[in-house]
């Protein structure tokens, strides 16, 4: 399946277009570890994982959905410097892209609401198995629960303000749906 819009992007440093990004812009993530190799391989994608972006007073934090802690807020810096406490940066390549919707101030609120809403609900490790075994065997519906693979997370925020984004066959999302969608415009790729 994989996009090709995120290819040759103009490549920037955080610190230079920090001030530019807004409030629900997509962070998307290529990452080099076993569990992203996976995902990739397993999706067909060039990418591993999705977050969205905000502005916190004067921090820029991430939220997300990850394997080990679930749904959590971290500041976007520490893929640049400290990923997962490693004083070492991301391995891998990351994206910043923006839904085509011009996001009002209320429909922000509401994506952090239901975001927050949704911290420390666990990451769904079980449903990431189904949905793979879902996508080699042709099977069935995702049936949703309480608990998110990175792409559900993203895509149940911008649900509480009607916007829809791209499924794959059988009702489950992941990050290349999110990618491919003809609402995400591909902005940059960060140098790490």
């Amino acid at each position: 399946m994989s996009t090709n819009k995120f290819d040759a992007l103009k490549q920037v440093s955080y610190p230079d277009i920090r001030s530019d990004i807004k409030t629900g812009d997509i962070l998307f993530c290529s990452g080099d570890y076993i569990f992203s190799k996976l995902i990739k391989y397993f999706s067909d994608s060039m990418f591993s994982h999705v977050a969205f972006v905000f502005h916190w007073n004067e921090r820029v934090l991430v939220f997300e959905s990850v394997e080990d802690d679930g749904v959590r807020i971290i500041p976007i810096s520490q893929y640049f410097d400290n990923y997962e406490n490693s004083n070492q940066p991301y391995k891998g390549r990351l994206f910043l892209a923006r839904h085509k919707t011009e996001l009002s101030k209320p429909e922000m609120n509401k994506i952090l609401g239901k975001a927050t809403d949704l911290l420390n609900r666990d990451y769904g490790v079980v449903d990431m198995v189904k949905i793979t075994w879902r996508i080699m065997m042709g099977l069935g519906e995702h049936k949703p629960d309480d608990e998110y693979i990175c792409s559900e997370f993203v895509d149940k925020c911008f649900k509480e303000i009607g916007i829809t984004l791209e499924r794959g066959p059988g009702g489950f999302i992941y990050p290349e749906h999110i990618a491919a969608d003809q609402n995400v415009e591909p902005l940059f790729e960060f140098l790490t």
